[in-house]
């Protein structure tokens, strides 16, 4: 097995992001699929960075 991580950055738009998670599942036998969020930044510039793990065979 393998696996994937793709990691969103606050900036990048969720659309894309979703579209370049779903074309690679797309293209692979998908085993499991974890998320993980975390806080980042600081008071001034403050958000979210979304990991995602795919394994697949």
């Amino acid at each position: 097995m393998k696996i994937k991580l793709f990691k969103k950055l606050p900036k990048e738009s969720l659309q894309d992001f979703e579209e370049q998670v779903n074309e690679f599942m797309a293209t692979v036998e998908v085993v499991d699929v974890k998320i993980t969020m975390a806080s980042a930044g600081h008071s001034d510039n403050f958000g979210t960075v979304t990991h995602i793990l795919v394994l697949y065979k």
